[in-house]
């Protein structure tokens, strides 16, 4: 993390890069389900579901982009991962993420989405971990 940046403005600009990706994916799968599966109707609901919860979180990570004074100006990706250029209130800062490691957080968020128990992922012996997997600062659901 950026020396001068929070923690709270570094886990919203990650999750204004992910949520999106997440979205897409989704919509991807929702779309095959109601092309391929016979009785389609259970996973789209399920799905539908996730989408709306990660639409909601979406939109709050941009109300907080407003009230912290961040702005994602440049988004670019890589045969590497993904790099991103944001202001903090004013200072400018590089974000950058491995296609490896978005797969591995994309696809705990997603289990999140979806209503699975993610806390398989987080060891209690570690202060703060799992934190990355909620908004900052929002009630857990």
């Amino acid at each position: 993390m950026p020396r001068g940046l929070s923690n709270e403005d570094y886990s919203y600009v990650k999750l204004y890069i992910l949520l999106p990706l997440i979205l897409s994916a989704f919509e991807r799968d929702k779309h095959i389900a109601e092309q391929v599966f016979r009785t389609p109707r259970p996973y789209v609901t399920l799905l539908d579901t996730a989408i709306k919860r990660v639409e909601d979180d979406h939109k709050e990570v941009r109300r907080k982009f407003r009230l912290l004074g961040l702005k994602v100006y440049g988004e670019k990706r890589t045969g590497e991962g993904i790099e991103a250029r944001y202001l903090c209130r004013g200072y400018n800062y590089e974000f950058s993420m491995l296609w490896s490691l978005i797969s591995a957080e994309s696809s705990i968020l997603m289990e999140k989405y979806l209503g699975l128990d993610i806390f398989k992922y987080i060891d209690p012996a570690i202060p703060g971990d799992g934190e990355q997997y909620e908004l900052p600062n929002d009630v857990k659901q």
